[in-house]
């Protein structure tokens, strides 16, 4: 018996760690990485701290100790403070509007070209999205036009790559852009081109009827990790931290740019893109100021848009300011990416 009050009092300390690092998770969205770097490593970690502390309050449930409310209480308290951490089913908007635009919004991997994977087998998989689909306008990350299909039905076309992308005045093979492609005219085209990075934000002014919108495509700075967990575990654990910590820090000030851009803009704005973070984060918490997180308003399930092993990542996005009712979300299974494509239906009078 003594034996079993010893093991109890070591197993709540354990739960009392979890708790304290999912406690700490809540300052996440309002503490700059560039204040408390590896503090902003755990943004990536606050859906195991869920599900750990879960576990936790069925070990208690079942040992029927009171010791389960620390875990209970804190997860109620997440849920409330996180919500968009899950949706328990898609929604459509049935409300009316004179205007509407939808938008997809895929991180393509180059094609696989990346892993020498089946260029082929990628542009029939893509083609079949697009033609399933039919979106007003497609915002792609991770862009090669050497790889990329034949966009019929898209007259109005953004594509950029940075000086660095090209060889002999000729992209290279490899050369990583990001692209957009319109069924309605584009003006106003332009492009951020960080310093000492291959990721990119792009942003047009899209014209529909009467109404110009401003519409970014972002790339933010990745965090330079292989998606696999063995990767994870081999690896040095303190380079890691800091190179994930750097890598927030990056994109702070890349959405800091970013920010000051859209708040000069004349439009309605629309941010799509891969944010490589999550929806707990400093990051996403500043760019869906003053806007619509589709998947928030519309999406189903845990919006997962990024196979890590099974681990599920929502980095993927589609915001719109106030201005825009969401009608739909879907995040699409079919993909030959490491990305899931992402859709959104947005309405307006």
């Amino acid at each position: 018996m003594k034996k079993l009050g010893l093991f109890n009092k070591f197993i709540f300390f354990l739960n009392s760690i979890v708790a304290v690092l999912l406690m700490l998770s809540f300052m996440l969205p309002y503490v700059s990485p560039k204040s408390f770097p590896t503090l902003s490593v755990l943004s990536l970690l606050v859906a195991p701290l869920l599900i750990v502390n879960g576990i936790f309050i069925i070990y208690w449930v079942l040992r029927l100790r009171k010791q389960f409310l620390l875990s209970a209480i804190l997860i109620v308290l997440a849920l409330l403070h996180f919500n968009s951490f899950y949706k328990f089913s898609e929604s459509i908007s049935e409300v009316a509007f004179k205007n509407k635009l939808s938008i997809l919004s895929y991180n393509v991997h180059l094609f696989n070209a990346y892993s020498g994977g089946n260029l082929k087998k990628s542009e029939l998989l893509f083609n079949e999205i697009i033609s399933n689909y039919d979106p007003d306008i497609i915002c792609l990350q991770e862009f090669n036009d050497a790889h990329a299909p034949k966009m019929n039905g898209y007259p109005y076309v953004y594509e950029h790559f940075k000086s660095s992308a090209r060889k002999n005045g000729s992209l290279t093979k490899k050369a990583l852009g990001h692209a957009i492609y319109s069924k309605y005219p584009l003006i106003n085209k332009g492009a951020f081109d960080f310093n000492r990075t291959t990721n990119n934000t792009l942003y047009v002014d899209v014209v529909k009827g009467k109404d110009t919108i401003r519409l970014y495509n972002l790339h933010l700075k990745s965090i330079g990790i292989l998606p696999s967990m063995s990767a994870l575990q081999e690896g040095d654990k303190e380079k890691l931290i800091g190179r994930i910590s750097n890598a927030f820090k990056v994109q702070t000030n890349q959405v800091d740019a970013i920010l000051n851009h859209k708040n000069e803009s004349p439009y309605p704005v629309i941010i799509a893109g891969d944010f490589n973070n999550t929806a707990f984060s400093y990051i996403y918490n500043q760019l869906t100021e003053g806007m619509h997180d589709a998947y928030s308003e519309c999406g189903g399930g845990l919006g997962t848009t990024f196979n890590f092993d099974g681990y599920p990542l929502r980095i993927d996005y589609i915001l719109a300011q106030t201005n825009f009712e969401v009608l739909s979300f879907k995040t699409i299974e079919n993909t030959f990416s490491d990305h899931l494509p992402i859709l959104a239906t947005l309405g307006w009078d």
